[in-house]
């Protein structure tokens, strides 16, 4: 199995220090910043699987980084710190930056652990259903040059009881 990037962005140290230190026996490559504008300088150097970004920093907010990140890399999923209980964030940041999920300071390290493993084979799905559309697509095509060329050679018909009629 790969090993899975995480891009990890709050302004306080403690924070970054405390989830590096939850997730360190995961198979992931973790990467931190201590605010929206280091975590964007990061993001133009590789792609990352999971972001996980705090709300309130100063600067840039957490809902206007993570809008920044659904533009520079749409396949990344992005998890939400915060401590606030606002729902107008948490909506702002489900309709604009589209986060996959809301983490309330202080989580449980197992939640987050379960969280982030979620949301990573949310991702794996995400990723096989793709390729699957897009060898759908290429085999769909390689029908429709056959059927140019042979002209009802894609036609199948059945009796009355769905079963097919061979010539």
């Amino acid at each position: 199995m790969t090993q899975r990037t995480v891009l990890i962005v709050d302004d306080e140290e403690m924070i970054l220090k405390a989830i590096e230190r939850t997730l360190r026996n995961e198979n992931y490559a973790i990467f931190s910043a201590t605010s929206g504008e280091e975590g964007l300088k990061l993001l133009e150097m590789r792609e990352f699987d999971l972001v996980v970004s705090d709300q309130h920093m100063p600067g840039m907010d957490g809902v206007t980084f993570l809008q920044k990140v659904k533009v520079e890399q749409p396949q990344t999923l992005t998890i939400m710190l915060t401590g606030a209980k606002e729902i107008d964030v948490a909506m702002q940041a489900i309709n604009d930056a589209g986060v996959y999920k809301f983490i309330m300071k202080p989580w449980d390290d197992n939640d987050l652990k379960v969280t982030i493993r979620r949301a990573l084979e949310s991702l794996d799905l995400l990723r096989e259903r793709n390729a699957l559309r897009e060898r759908v697509k290429a085999r769909d095509t390689v029908l429709k040059n056959l059927e140019k060329e042979h002209p009802g050679i894609t036609q199948v018909e059945k009796d009355a009881e769905g079963y097919l009629i061979l010539d």
